[in-house]
């Protein structure tokens, strides 16, 4: 069996990491969470428990609002970037409202933008700039879920120079901004999603040095002999797009049930969000 991408040792240590650097801030964040209640599915209001549950165990504020229909959404959006008490701002999404995700998403305020997908924190991905204000040391937020797939991979020492990596998503929370941060690390990526031919998706997967698949639908699985030896594999899905258990012993990493990114990714967020206090103490 491959060696298990350890997701649950790296969000210790970043989690560890929020606590020590909250401990050094003035003002102590908040978090603002938002679960658009006539929208919201069973995997967003778990995941927003979590980080409920996450934020008690770090001591770290958290406010739960649940907008009963896409006025109050609009409103409260509105009102939590005019609230100097909240610090981060984050969408359970999708939506799906009269307004787009992608438009929403550019609501949110890019100072309390945790999630990292307003355009302006898009565009600095885009650039590769880490620091928004490098002199005064603040830094760029980019999107949780991406940054947490690169940390746990850097953690175990995967190469990702010079790669090839093919990632089975194409959305703007995770194939979009995931492929910008492997280019910027040197990596070749293909980024495959529902339009492209599957005999080009397995193409590009039998290839990979790394593959990295998030796709939300329980009918969608990706056959272990696909992977070739000496690959990393990395199964964002919450239902799981490949039999992790049946990899041939030959592949060289991958995740597994019961230790998946997802904790990663909500440590993300919180790293996000002591980046926007430590912005706004800067900037004074």
């Amino acid at each position: 069996m491959p060696e298990t991408l350890d997701c649950r040792a790296v969000a210790h240590r970043f989690f560890d990491w929020v606590v020590e650097a909250k401990a050094k801030l003035t003002t102590p964040p908040t978090l603002a969470t938002v679960l658009f209640a006539p929208g919201h599915n069973a995997g967003s209001l778990q995941y927003r428990d979590l980080m409920l549950k996450d934020a008690a165990r770090l001591g770290i504020e958290a406010r739960k609002l649940e907008p009963k229909d896409e006025g109050e959404l609009l409103s409260s959006i509105g009102a939590l970037n005019d609230d100097p008490r909240v610090t981060g701002v984050m969408i359970f999404y999708p939506i799906g409202g009269q307004v787009a995700d992608k438009d929403l998403m550019d609501l949110v305020s890019p100072h309390k933008d945790v999630e990292g997908l307003h355009s302006l924190n898009l565009g600095y991905l885009v650039k590769y700039k880490r620091y928004m204000d490098e002199e005064r040391g603040i830094k760029c937020v980019v999107p949780a879920t991406a940054k947490a797939v690169v940390k746990t991979l850097q953690h175990h020492g995967v190469p990702l120079e010079r790669r090839f990596v093919t990632i089975v998503n194409h959305s703007m929370r995770v194939g979009k901004p995931l492929g910008l941060m492997l280019e910027n690390l040197g990596a070749t990526v293909v980024e495959c999603f529902d339009k492209t031919r599957q005999s080009d998706m397995e193409d590009c997967i039998r290839r990979a040095d790394v593959v990295v698949t998030a796709v939300p639908d329980v009918e969608f699985n990706i056959p272990t002999d696909w992977i070739r030896p000496g690959a990393s594999v990395v199964d964002v899905s919450y239902q799981g797009n490949i039999d992790a258990v049946s990899l041939p012993a030959a592949v060289a990493h991958a995740t597994m049930p019961g230790n998946r990114i997802g904790q990663v990714t909500r440590a993300m967020t919180f790293v996000n969000l002591i980046y926007c206090a430590q912005a706004l103490a800067r900037r004074g």
